[in-house]
């Protein structure tokens, strides 16, 4: 049984270690730490919700799918962050497997829309408890 809670703090430490990747200019690192603290608490809402992945594997697509599906489509509690996981994980793409950099200016609209993600669902999530 997977445990929300588990994966809402892997995401505030993940958000927290964007922060400092950015603060010491590691911007790859930090679009990097900042998708993945959006993922860890959009599996936690998911998983708070009672949605849980049928594979042992945890897909990136379909905690996208399935977080748009419910919480922005459905529900419409986060309309305002339709597309932005599936955006940030592009640019995490670009800074992990491609030869271009990251800037200063992309990583600071990066790590801004992670933050409102991760605190609007956090808040969710602590509400529900």
């Amino acid at each position: 049984m997977m445990d929300c809670s588990i994966f809402s703090r892997k995401s505030k430490e993940s958000l927290g270690a964007a922060v400092s990747c950015f603060e010491n200019e590691y911007y790859n690192s930090c679009v990097n730490r900042a998708y993945y603290a959006m993922f860890q608490v959009a599996l936690a809402a998911l998983l708070k919700s009672g949605v849980k992945p049928k594979a042992k594997k945890i897909g990136h697509d379909w905690v996208q799918a399935e977080f748009s599906r419910l919480f922005i489509l459905r529900s419409k509690q986060f309309p305002h962050l339709k597309g932005l996981l599936t955006w940030v994980q592009k640019w995490r793409n670009t800074a992990d497997y491609s030869d271009e950099e990251i800037g200063k200016k992309k990583a600071k609209r990066v790590l801004e829309r992670a933050e409102v993600f991760v605190k609007d669902v956090s808040r969710r999530i602590d509400n529900d408890s």
